[in-house]
């Protein structure tokens, strides 16, 4: 009798870090462990550590440079000389306040700053008092679901005086954004994109229109062939997307692409589909912050569609793949959704979800915040709820990071470099 195989499935949560002009700077990584529909942090700080360093070469693209890895960095993976395994130009460890003020702990801080590594100390709501470790950081993570507002006012311009770095985390609306800036905050983590401040004066422009109806026409559940070729061949900006992502070595097609419809008959129209959906939203948002918008909104997309095939849900791939690919179109346009919607020919119960309306399809939205918040408990009841097969989570999970990946790597942008 063949024994079965037996495996873990892990997930590596990772979370952008903005700079002060909204480009990504690095990624907070977060290792969990899924399996048979539980979920659940390490007890064991060291193994969990250990887990993030055995992942990393599966990010590639986040941990390397120039993006910045930050890593928790607990006392026993100190001790043991854990960070060395990445290299000081890329990893950052992040140290909690409390528990490190024994003189090994302190020595052994000092012994990474001395080999290159930057470090970064998270008070995680604590209060900072005179710590030494304070000596030893190069930047202090503000948490801005923690402190009231009135104390981290009073914290921050000693932290700047001592030539600290503010990172503020959790910022989850605009008021939230103001607050880090206001408090001398150079760097970004949260969910603040999702929450746009509406422009009482921001007007669609004429080329917004032109690719808000093309992404219409794309949302077409049975699009005329010969219309949206056609529509894609009358805008110059978009065909050479089209033309320049198939041509590129990400795609290694037998033969250079010529034209739209030749695209089309190669690549397949489902595939040149769920592509030129994102092109469209990349010529909509070309903003730095945008484009990690695009990637995540792509990683959405692509996740949801993967787990309505696996699921038995093939009549519901196209919708949910919109679904995950227009979830973040507020942010990258900064208009409300109301106002994106009416613009485009949806059904119901998806434009309904998109404006945060009761639906059908809000258990899938908020299977991936969960997955992005690390809520790995509401994960698990949301998977239950959805019937999800065992296993397709982490496999659609990991499938659709590399297909955003490869996408948005691919993709050129305004001045010829790729989007990321």
């Amino acid at each position: 009798m063949v024994q079965a195989q037996t495996y873990e499935t892990l997930f590596v949560a990772r979370q952008p870090v903005l700079d002060a002009a909204l480009g990504t700077w690095g990624y907070f990584h977060y290792y969990r462990r899924s399996q048979e529909h539980t979920y659940s942090e390490f007890t064991d700080p060291l193994q969990a550590t250990l887990a993030v360093i055995q992942c990393m070469p599966a990010c590639l693209d986040t941990c390397s440079l120039p993006h910045k890895a930050l890593i928790q960095l607990p006392g026993q993976a100190l001790l043991a000389g854990i960070p060395h395994a990445l290299s000081p130009a890329c990893v950052v460890p992040v140290i909690p306040l409390n528990g490190y003020n024994e003189p090994k702990h302190l020595e052994a801080l000092a012994t990474l700053r001395r080999d290159g590594y930057s470090l970064a100390l998270d008070p995680q709501g604590g209060e900072l008092g005179e710590t030494p470790l304070l000596d030893l950081a190069d930047i202090v993570i503000l948490d801005l679901r923690g402190p009231k507002a009135d104390q981290l006012i009073k914290m921050a311009p000693g932290l700047r005086a001592a030539g600290l770095t503010l990172l503020a985390k959790r910022v989850e609306t605009v008021a939230a954004f103001n607050l880090a800036k206001s408090l001398g905050c150079t760097h970004f983590s949260g969910y603040f994109f999702r929450e746009p401040e509406v422009l009482s004066q921001r007007k669609v422009s004429a080329v917004e229109t032109t690719r808000l109806s093309l992404l219409n026409l794309l949302a077409q559940p049975d699009p005329n062939t010969d219309e949206l070729v056609a529509t894609i061949e009358a805008d110059a900006s978009v065909s050479y997307r089209v033309l320049s992502l198939l041509n590129s070595a990400s795609f290694s097609l037998a033969k250079k692409v010529a034209s739209v419809r030749q695209a089309v008959l190669m690549a397949g129209w489902v595939n040149l589909c769920a592509w030129l959906r994102v092109i469209v939203l990349a010529d909509l948002a070309p903003s730095s912050k945008a484009r990690e918008l695009l990637h995540l909104s792509a990683q959405r997309a692509k996740f949801f569609e993967l787990l309505a095939l696996s699921s038995g849900r093939q009549a519901k791939a196209d919708s949910l793949f919109m679904l995950g690919l227009f979830s973040l179109l507020p942010a990258m346009l900064d208009m409300p959704m109301p106002g994106i919607v009416e613009r485009l020919a949806l059904q119901d119960d998806l434009a309904a979800a998109l404006c945060g309306q009761p639906s059908p399809y809000d258990p899938w939205l908020a299977l991936a915040l969960a997955i992005e918040e690390t809520r790995w408990d509401d994960m698990g009841q949301l998977v239950t709820r959805l019937g999800l097969p065992t296993g397709s989570v982490a496999e659609a999970y990991n499938a659709s990071f590399s297909w955003a990946d490869k996408l948005t790597n691919a993709m050129p942008g305004e001045n010829g470099k790729t989007l990321r």
